[in-house]
């Protein structure tokens, strides 16, 4: 289809004229509400029932503003560099209460049952966890760091490290660590057509010590063998070293190439993070063996079309150069100089009959070895309400540049790889946020360059603002990226349900895209009322993304486009993800797609995820 200039640009201003109402928007200074004598009214004798109420309907006043700041997080320590640690003190923070000041205290009903049946994580478990100890000088970036590190903790929904007393001199100081659990037991469940039943149920904070054990089920009456099921196991910092152990079967698993539940997974993994830019080393293994069993059509057209069976192996390592060196730095953070090595190998042993001699990029063998030189420079700003509902929340500030090179040996072709991976986050003094990434890499043969790819992208959002005087908080997201293929021989084509597009789009099937220009705007409103200790934040989004087909002009491309909003909720003191109910428009559809969606999802992400260093990887344009 030949585009005009009304098809690439009417969505766009539309999507920036609904981004700047929504930017502009602010409600009127709020009146004294009725809620109070409704509590009255419901409440009118102490007890049981005044405690169930004042859970459902919180009319406690909004907090002063002094939570919608964002501060460096090394401030707090900045001038007890070098103090003797004289002692350290643990406080775990319960249910109703808060890390920030644990004085003021809110619980209900809800939170006074949580706490009585609550397996509290151990005072030795998290003493395992600290980058420092009694008696060792103090480092602020290094215990900055590590107040940071709990946070990111699964099984910790905040946390804190406060100096609670200092020497006159400032010689010496002793430090409290305030922590607080999230309820670690969750559970997922799904219907289906109500052939099936789907359920799982997980334990994140095992015995207290930060283990995760998982179980699922699945019975499916047109499944051939209607009984499946799953295990995990997840072993944190293992004896104080901070790695990880991994095992896991699970029976039931979603094949990638049909979204059935007919894959098998046997897998382990044992990863070391840099859990600190001074630490030295960081990687891991990575081995897993997956393959189809037919449960659901007929022999033939599983042989031919959806049959697989595959080992991969993954396993990376990193040594931080500069770690020692720059340990005690003082003034400001120094860039740290990082180098790694990964080895990659996906086997293939069983594949579609269909595929037997014709490519398909789902099912290449693969052998690569890529390494790294890394140079990053980072500090992290704490805040709030960006994916949480309240909690603090990390946001890093800095740069990160690497330059890769390679080998790779892909379905019998062997070529070199080089490639750039540039990452600038800046965190402005009006406390906006900006993360900037360009990536560029391709592969060299037979005396010419195959599957160059490009990726320009730009994440922001606004400081978070107050909506007068309410119980309203609001803060504006504006993504956009630009991804262009050249040459493409191996790798996969662009495609609109993407990262880097819309992803709740529908694959258009032998739509083969080389140039892609993507933007997206979303306003939040967070509403610092909660529900059963649920709180809640409506949102309005607009999604717009170009794709152009290889080989044809730039005219010849096709716009998307996605409108809509819903509603987030998350109980902070779960471990459950967020859950969003989404309402999309798509204008323009494809076969088989509804002009309209409304879906439930879970697990959302809910922190602001940052690393210091990842493992070498080649430019990931879907």
């Amino acid at each position: 289809m030949r585009l005009t200039q009304y098809n690439i640009i009417s969505p766009f201003i539309l999507c920036v004229c609904i981004w700047l109402c929504s930017c502009n928007f602010c409600l009127a200074q709020e009146k004294k509400s009725q809620l109070d004598t409704t509590l009255q009214f419901l409440t009118p004798h102490k007890g049981l029932f005044e405690k169930l109420v004042k859970s459902i309907v919180n009319s406690t006043p909004p907090p002063e503003d002094t939570a919608i700041v964002t501060i460096n997080n090394i401030t707090p320590f900045a001038l007890y560099n070098g103090a003797i640690i004289r002692s350290i003190h643990f406080v775990d923070v319960r249910f109703g209460e808060s890390v920030n000041d644990t004085a003021l205290k809110k619980k209900n009903l809800f939170d006074e049952i949580g706490n009585s049946i609550h397996l509290k994580t151990r005072k030795s478990f998290i003493a395992q966890n600290l980058f420092f100890k009694k008696g060792q000088p103090m480092s602020p970036y290094l215990v900055a760091d590590n107040e940071r590190y709990l946070r990111d903790q699964p099984y910790l929904q905040d946390a804190r490290i406060i100096i609670t007393g200092n020497s006159p001199d400032y010689d010496s100081v002793d430090l409290t660590v305030f922590y607080k659990d999230v309820f670690p037991i969750s559970g997922s469940g799904d219907g289906g057509n109500g052939q099936s039943i789907y359920a799982e149920v997980q334990d994140e904070n095992f015995l207290g010590n930060g283990q995760r054990v998982k179980i699922e089920n699945l019975y499916d009456l047109t499944r051939r063998t209607r009984y499946a099921f799953g295990a995990e196991y997840l072993r944190r910092n293992i004896a104080g070293t901070f790695a990880n152990f991994t095992v896991g079967y699970q029976g039931n698993a979603p094949a990638f190439n049909s979204g059935r539940r007919e894959e098998t997974q046997v897998y382990t993994s044992l990863d070391l993070p840099l859990v600190s830019p001074y630490a030295l080393w960081t990687g891991s293994l990575n081995a897993s063996l997956h393959y189809t069993t037919n449960q659901y059509v007929s022999d033939s057209l599983y042989n031919q079309m959806f049959k697989y069976r595959y080992a991969s192996y993954d396993m990376w390592a990193g040594y931080n150069v500069s770690a020692r060196r720059l340990l005690h730095e003082t003034n400001s953070r120094k860039p740290k100089d990082f180098v790694a090595l990964r080895l990659v190998k996906n086997d293939f042993l069983e594949i579609p009959n269909l595929y037997e001699t014709q490519y398909n990029f789902q099912y290449a063998n693969l052998v690569s070895v890529l390494g790294a030189f890394t140079r990053f420079k980072q500090d992290y700003y704490r805040t709030n309400f960006i994916y949480g509902f309240g909690r603090n929340e990390d946001i890093p500030a800095g740069y990160n540049l690497s330059a890769l090179f390679g080998w790779t040996n892909k379905q019998g072709y062997t070529r070199p790889y080089a490639g750039v991976d540039l990452q600038k986050y800046v965190v402005t003094p009006k406390q906006a946020f900006f993360n900037y990434e360009l990536k560029f890499g391709g592969y060299f043969n037979n005396g010419s360059f195959q599957d160059i790819s490009f990726l320009a992208s730009l994440e922001s959002f606004s400081r978070l603002r107050r909506l007068g005087n309410s119980r309203w908080l609001v803060r504006h997201f504006i993504n956009g990226s630009f991804t262009q293929q050249i040459n493409t021989f191996l790798n996969e084509p662009l495609r609109v349900n993407s990262q880097f597009g819309i992803p709740s789009f529908n694959n258009i099937i032998g739509y083969n895209g080389s140039s892609r220009v993507t933007g997206s705007c979303e306003s939040v409103f967070y509403n610092t009322w909660k529900f059963f200790g649920f709180s809640f934040a409506p949102f309005a989004f607009g999604n717009i993304s170009y794709l152009k087909p290889i080989g044809e002009g730039f005219s010849y491309g096709d716009v998307y486009t996605a409108w809509g909003g819903g509603v987030r909720t998350r109980n902070e003191n779960l471990v459950f993800g967020t859950i969003e109910l989404r309402i999309q428009y798509f204008p323009r559809t494809t076969i088989g797609m509804s002009p309209w969606n409304i879906g439930v999802q879970s697990n959302l992400q809910f922190k602001y995820n940052s690393q210091y260093i990842k493992k070498p990887d080649f430019v990931t344009v879907n």
